[in-house]
């Protein structure tokens, strides 16, 4: 594992950004976790109960430590270069 546990007892939590649904999110989630960045994924929304989209109800977002902030960035941006592109 890349950081102790400790330090993520103690990190300040980040939004590192947000996705349509889980389907979005999970390999986002997996790819991080496989550069050892842990992450949190929050939605309003309980998925099982309400597995659909309707105006952004499903919204993902995708929370790490701030100190891995950078690091995750760019991970993004390698595997996809258009992903923190503004439409």
């Amino acid at each position: 594992m890349k950081n102790n546990d400790n330090d993520y007892h103690n990190a300040k939590i980040v939004e590192l950004c947000r996705v349509p649904t889980e389907v979005d999110a999970l390999p986002i989630q997996s790819l991080l976790e496989s550069y050892g960045i842990k992450c949190i994924l929050q939605s309003h929304v309980t998925r099982s109960v309400h597995p659909f989209t309707v105006d952004g109800l499903a919204e993902v977002r995708i929370l790490i430590s701030e100190k891995d902030l950078d690091e995750a960035r760019e991970i993004l941006k390698t595997s996809d270069p258009s992903f923190f592109e503004e439409n």
